[in-house]
C-alpha cells in the first residue's frame, strides 16, 4: 500500500495541519515548558519532511533524514525527561545539538 504524499495539494494540506498543531501548542503551553518545546521541534521536523518528500531528489532525501534524526533525538530527550519527572528527579536542560529553545533555534 502506498502511503506517501502524491500531490502538491496533499502536501499543502499536511503542512497546514502541522502548522495548526504548532500554533495550538504555542498558544496552550508556556515558552519555557521543555515538553512543549520538544513537541514544537517534532512538529517542525515533520513539517520539513512533508514539504521535502515530493521533491524526490538526493539532497531532499538527506534533509529528510536529518529531520528524522533530529526528531528521534528530541523524542528521546522528552521521554527521558518524563521518566525522570515521574521518578521525582530534577532534570537539567539538555545541552548540545538536541537542545531546543522557544522559537526553534535549529
Amino acid at each position: 500500500m502506498r502511503t506517501e504524499l502524491d500531490t502538491p495539494q496533499q502536501t499543502v494540506s499536511a503542512a497546514a495541519l502541522l502548522q495548526g498543531a504548532r500554533s495550538a501548542v504555542e498558544q496552550s503551553y508556556p515558552c519555557d515548558d521543555s515538553l512543549a518545546r520538544a513537541a514544537l521541534h517534532l512538529i517542525e521536523c515533520a513539517t520539513d519532511v512533508v514539504v521535502r518528500l515530493p521533491e524526490r531528489d538526493l539532497a531532499s532525501a538527506r534533509d529528510v533524514l536529518g529531520a528524522a534524526r533530529a526528531a528521534v533525538v528530541t523524542a528521546t530527550v522528552a521521554v527521558r525527561e518524563i521518566h525522570d519527572r515521574e521518578r521525582g528527579e530534577q532534570v537539567a536542560a539538555p545541552a548540545g545539538p538536541g537542545r531546543v529553545v522557544c522559537g526553534l533555534d535549529r
